[in-house]
């Protein structure tokens, strides 16, 4: 049976599409030459532009790899330093832009290998070459355009065939490229989408001028093996991407570029983007994000607008026009991306579909709640899933909590991945370092972290809520979490109900940068952000403490001379804000339920508190 590498090549080969090829073509740039002064175009085309620009006169990329880790700072810059000048060549025609690129790959191509170790940086300089082998290829001398290919394949091809073939060595290799081996892993992650995209784009551009006996080979491992993720990483029913809200970016930047090439190169990307779950991702992003469209950072996300340049590449390949009103808005306001210039287009806003006011369902990882879609909503989402999926921290049950563009409680966000001894340790991976209960809290692991749970229990209406078991993160306890809004006042209440198999110390935490200030003698808490108010109530046994954003005496990464809450290890972020905290000691059973009452448009605090209903009776 034929491969699908060798269809692709008969295809691309069938076609004999002219240079430039991947990704953008003649009448790709064309198009926006004939709008370079028209409407948004013009503010894309003036970024890119002073890209190139401030590009001219930089120093050249050198081989640095500063956390011993990764060349990865270096291979991006040489990717954006490529894609920017050659872009402004294409749309001005001065070549200065063109040597400019042309002196980057040159210097990248001396560099004593693409430092496969850490295949991103491998796979990120791989394309870098075939762009500038491709959008150059006018240009180019045969000399250039010979050190390109020579390239690619001595520092790209025999280093990726390590990882497919899961050899040692290779012709020429004095020692194994092999860093984590991601091609093997499975279901893998998202360098997936860039490693075996980024080598799919760059063999696009030079198949035809080359005679290597293994092409057809890693076109096929590389295409199945990206086919496989995309319906693994992207649920195809509501669009969930596996590793995050962040990490969606990444992945789907690299997936773009794959299937963009494959269809300007060959006509198809042969059903690789042919997947819900991708149509579909944009909306999991917005389910996810508060009013202001930030997202939910959960794992190693930081708190960041999901808008990604990106919902223009899904626009286009899908014929899902509204999504270029959203990015629009990102465009207007001069946070442009690259990705802009090669996906965005200018046409009539259209309203999105209708949003739901809550997201999640029975079996699902997250759901998310709000009053309803208008910038001064309230908002609130839990996270459960697995404490072991890439980039996930053990967070399982953790909440975020905004009222419009104000989040009252929030997650860190990531740390240094190469913290020592263990990421694992960082105060922002624990979970202390979340919005979750803790049992007995010592040095030891505070969360299993191959724990996995799912929503159990979810309601849509005006009282939404999602309920989770989520005692496989804590052996020996029984823990069940539920996250409700109330749509009537917008009150929003965490509830937990837990059984212990001994006297047990309980810690609840909830994280915050709104300032804080304590009364009705720890029971309650008002949270101010910049003049919007929010009134926390204890409604169970217990008052709260207010504490750092940080680990404490019993936590793993204080310096050991320390016995103070403020002293962390050196190498961890310093925390912004507080944190609420109940402390419960010696307890076999209890429920804590903790009630949130906006204080919006003129309301005072409420003089009735709810009563508690056993989660059962949600």
């Amino acid at each position: 049976m034929q491969s699908i590498g060798s269809k692709i090549l008969a295809a691309a080969k069938a076609k004999n599409a002219s240079h430039p090829r991947i990704i953008m073509t003649k009448a790709d740039f064309a198009f926006l030459r004939e709008n370079r002064h028209t409407g948004l175009y013009e503010k894309i085309i003036d970024h890119m532009i002073r890209k190139a620009d401030k590009a001219i006169d930089a120093p050249l990329s050198e081989y640095v790899i500063p956390d011993g880790v990764r060349l990865l700072a270096t291979s991006r810059k040489v990717e954006e330093r490529i894609l920017h000048c050659a872009f402004a060549y294409h749309i001005t025609g001065e070549e200065k832009y063109a040597a400019r690129a042309v002196r980057e790959m040159e210097a990248a191509a001396a560099f004593p290998d693409f430092h496969p170790r850490h295949f991103l940086d491998c796979a990120e300089l791989v394309f870098a070459f075939g762009l500038c082998f491709d959008w150059l290829y006018d240009y180019l001398t045969a000399e250039q355009k010979q050190l390109i290919l020579d390239r690619i394949i001595d520092k790209g091809f025999f280093a990726i065939l390590e990882e497919y073939e899961d050899a040692p060595e290779h012709k020429n290799v004095l020692d194994s490229y092999h860093g984590y081996k991601w091609y093997k892993d499975k279901p893998g992650d998202n360098w997936k989408m860039v490693c075996n995209g980024s080598f799919g784009a760059a063999i696009m551009a030079i198949f035809d001028e080359i005679e290597y006996e293994k092409l057809d080979f890693i076109l096929t491992c590389g295409f199945e093996d990206t086919y496989e993720a995309v319906r693994k990483f992207y649920a195809e029913d509501d669009g969930t991407y596996s590793e995050g809200v962040a990490y969606w970016s990444y992945a789907t930047r690299f997936l773009s570029f794959y299937s963009k090439a494959l269809i300007t190169a060959t006509g198809s990307d042969f059903g690789l983007t042919d997947w819900d779950g991708v149509r579909r991702s944009p909306y999991f992003l917005f389910a996810l994000s508060s009013p202001d469209y930030i997202g939910f950072n959960f794992g190693d996300a930081g708190a960041a607008l999901v808008t990604s340049p990106l919902l223009s590449w899904v626009a286009g390949r899908y014929g899902d026009e509204p999504l270029y009103a959203v990015r629009k808005k990102d465009i207007l306001a001069g946070r442009i991306d690259y990705i802009d210039a090669l996906y965005f287009r200018d046409v009539e806003d259209q309203p999105l579909k209708d949003m739901p006011l809550s997201f999640g369902k029975v079996g699902g990882d997250n759901a998310t709640f709000r009053t309803d879609v208008t910038k001064d909503a309230i908002y609130a989402g839990i996270h459960f899933a697995k404490n072991h999926a890439y980039h996930g921290h053990n967070d399982m049950g953790t909440f975020v909590v905004n009222i419009g563009d104000k989040r009252f409680f929030n997650d860190l966000g990531p740390d240094n991945y190469n913290f020592k001894p263990s990421y694992s340790l960082c105060y922002r991976y624990r979970a202390e370092g979340h919005n979750v209960v803790v049992f007995n809290h010592d040095k030891g692991e505070d969360q299993q972290h191959t724990a996995d749970c799912q929503v159990h229990r979810f309601s849509d209406g005006e009282r939404s809520f999602a309920i989770a078991d989520t005692s496989a993160a804590y052996p020996g306890k029984e823990v069940v979490r539920g996250l409700m809004l109330d749509r009537r006042d917008g009150s929003i209440t965490v509830q937990d109900e837990l059984r212990c198999d001994r006297e047990d110390e309980i810690r609840w935490s909830a994280h915050t940068s709104a300032y804080t200030r304590l009364l009705e003698g720890g029971r309650a808490a008002i949270l101010d952000i910049e003049g919007t108010k929010m009134y926390v109530a204890l409604l169970t046994d217990g008052a709260f403490a207010l504490r750092p954003s940080a680990p404490d005496e019993f936590s793993p990464v204080v310096e050991p001379a320390a016995n103070s809450s403020s002293s962390v290890l050196k190498g961890q972020a310093e925390n912004p804000g507080c944190k609420l905290v109940i402390e419960l000691n010696k307890k076999t059973s209890t429920r804590i339920a903790v009630w949130m009452y906006p204080l919006t448009e003129g309301r005072e605090i409420p003089t009735e508190k709810p009563c508690v209903t056993p989660l059962a009776l949600w």
